[in-house]
């Protein structure tokens, strides 16, 4: 009885979760007659789900049965340096052919995440699996059931052979470029002499505006399956179903939607949020999202495609496995402007219409803008530019007078929603009488660094070779612009439709990182302000240093750039405290996005984007996070600006 007693007083040991990971080459049938060569994890693709609770000590090993040195990064974990998985930080060299490696990891979090080879091109062989966290406590989203939706695009080449072609030539795999016959649908269009100026600036630049996607030709994968092998996923009507999407394509953004029901946002990356209930959502490389949905009985097309339109997968989400789905009606490839490194404004000259003024974009003549009470602190300049978030406009504080807007910051209380929380992306619910065929989609990756100065002033701007504004169609039907293709009145999440489900106190950054995505496409080299992995200084941060970290794409494709071991704070609108927390961020062409970052993580972590053949050419660096006092005792060095 004393020792039962005894027992009951000392605090619960968590039992540790363990697995057994295998890595190994397998001939395996990824599409349906087809047998292709993969890195297999415990002899499937993806490899084994993992489960892991809260407060517990998960212990994985990790044994290499290849013939080159492998890795396992758990992404998005908060995990000790030397866990994390990256050969090349923390003193991790990987894991050599023949041996097995030990993983220790604290659980110190709940939610929907993955993990991945971090070596070469192993993960787009195969190499990754899903990794689902139950929370110690009750868990915040209810449903009945569950399901776990890994997305992959599969290719049967060798993801060596893939960079070598990259290189060899930026547009080896866009099978979409634009054609004589083309040309004259253009010329029939819009004219010959502007066709002819549009087509040589693009010359001018060396690029094309069909090179949505660097890779095409992928399989996209469902949890493994593409759609010859129909994809399933059951549930009983009158259910709540859980969906734990993760993006783990090596290169492939992807659109999602049920047509016919309702999606409703509960979580990113991890983090809880607050509800947004969508038709179509988009995911980044990497990102992770999970959605509540409640079909009703039958059967619902679950369609994913890329954003290019040359790869999708179809999945059944049904209550009768004999009821089958079809694809929905197919949406128009995009063509690029040549000002998409701008392209939010109206065109100079141009008059603002209702769409971009909904989007804070321009000002109709004569209506004056809802933000007019301007924050002092952050003027407009400095807030398009993401260097800032203005503080809300005072009328805010009415929506409701049990938590007002400082005490939600401080984490005191929870605001109650005004009202439903929709997807913000399509600003328009119908198309205007002088609308263009699609509508405007922002989907937040970032602000537009000229929104708000005057265009008219600006030399060159004139002079842009312009066939039709974002969401015109060219001659051969084809949209532009990068983000296009939902139609007006669609339900489209934006980032900044995403709010912390959970307030807390947030204190302002004390100085500004800035980091500077560019890259050369004839070259295929990607750098972090100029400089490629191993080639540049670090980034230093002190240990509980608050800092802003400002991504400028000077590029004309999108990334989505991955900081390992930390969560940051997206400034995306919210007010402080309720800014959503993620560990993936797309920053779209030709746009700044700026995220605040506690530096509570000592290590060397990676920071880079996701995009696999971007990274492994270049475009990752190593963000430290020093101790304020080192080994010796002695103050770190000071930390300079860095640029």
């Amino acid at each position: 009885m004393f020792l039962l007693a005894l027992g009951l007083l000392l605090p619960t040991l968590a039992q540790a979760g363990t697995y057994d990971l295998v890595v190994e080459r397998a001939a395996m049938q990824i599409v349906p007659g087809r047998t292709d060569s993969v890195i297999a994890i415990n002899g499937t693709v993806p490899g084994p789900t993992l489960r892991f609770k809260e407060g517990e000590e998960a212990v994985v090993r990790v044994t290499n049965k290849l013939s080159a040195t492998t890795s396992i990064h758990w992404h998005g974990l908060l995990v000790d340096g030397a866990y994390d998985g990256a050969p090349g930080f923390n003193g991790f060299a990987g894991i050599a052919p023949g041996e097995t490696y030990t993983y220790r990891i604290r659980i110190r979090q709940s939610g929907t995440y993955w993990y991945h080879a971090h070596s070469g091109g192993q993960e787009q062989a195969g190499q990754y699996g899903a990794l689902i966290i139950a929370p110690k406590a009750e868990d915040p989203i209810k449903s009945d059931v569950e399901h776990v939706i890994l997305l992959s695009d599969h290719t049967r080449e060798d993801p060596a052979r893939v960079q070598k072609n990259l290189k060899s030539d930026s547009g080896y795999y866009n099978w979409n470029k634009r054609t004589l016959p083309e040309l004259m649908r253009d010329a029939k269009k819009f004219g010959m002499k502007a066709t002819m100026a549009e087509r040589a600036a693009w010359g001018d630049m060396r690029m094309d505006a069909t090179d949505i996607a660097d890779v095409t030709g992928y399989a996209l994968l469902m949890q493994g399956r593409p759609t010859a092998a129909e994809p399933t996923l059951a549930f009983q009507p009158g259910q709540r179903v859980r969906l734990r999407f993760i993006n783990g394509s090596a290169m492939s953004f992807m659109d999602i939607r049920i047509p016919g029901v309702l999606m409703t946002i509960v979580a990113a990356d991890g983090r809880p949020v607050q509800p947004v209930t969508v038709d179509e959502f988009r995911m980044g490389v990497a990102e992770t999202y999970d959605v509540i949905v409640e079909p009703p009985a039958g059967a619902h097309a679950l369609w994913l495609e890329t954003l290019d339109r040359r790869a999708s997968v179809l999945g059944r989400l049904t209550s009768d496995p004999a009821l089958t789905v079809a694809a929905p009606a197919a949406r128009p490839k995009q063509v690029l402007l040549l000002a998409e490194m701008g392209h939010s404004m109206p065109a100079p000259g141009e008059a603002c219409t209702a769409e971009h003024a909904a989007m804070g974009h321009c000002q109709i003549a004569g209506v004056t803008p809802a933000a007019a009470a301007a924050d002092p602190d952050c003027p407009p300049e400095h807030a398009a530019m993401g260097h800032c978030t203005p503080k809300a406009p005072v009328l805010a504080a009415a929506t409701d007078p049990d938590c007002p807007p400082e005490h939600a910051a401080m984490g005191h209380c929870t605001p109650k929603a005004s009202g439903p929380h929709v997807g913000t992306a399509v600003a328009l619910a119908e198309k205007p009488a002088d609308g263009t065929p699609f509508p405007v989609v922002d989907y937040g990756y970032g602000k537009d660094p000229m929104a708000g100065m005057d265009h008219s002033k600006m030399k060159g701007m004139m002079a842009m070779p312009v066939l039709g504004k974002e969401g015109d169609t060219d001659g051969s039907g084809r949209v532009f612009g990068w983000a296009t293709g939902a139609p007006y009145g669609a339900r489209v999440l934006s980032m900044r439709d995403l709010v912390a489900l959970s307030p807390k106190e947030a204190a302002p950054p004390t100085r500004e990182i800035i980091v500077r995505l560019q890259g050369n496409m004839e070259r295929y080299i990607w750098t972090l302000n100029g400089h490629k992995f191993g080639e540049g200084p670090p980034i230093d941060v002190r240990f509980g240093e608050r800092v802003r970290v400002t991504f400028i794409n000077e590029t004309m494709m999108a990334h989505p750039m991955h900081l390992h071991g930390m969560f940051f704070e997206v400034e995306n609108g919210q007010a402080p405290g309720l800014m959503p927390e993620k560990n993936v961020i797309v920053v779209a062409p030709g746009r700044t996005q700026s995220i605040i970052l506690t530096a509570n993580e000592a290590g060397e972590w990676p920071l880079h984007c996701h995009l696999l053949y971007h990274m492994n050419s270049g475009m990752m660096g190593k963000l430290v996070v020093a101790n304020v006092l080192g080994p010796d005792g002695k103050a770190a060095p000071a930390v300079q600006h860095v640029h």
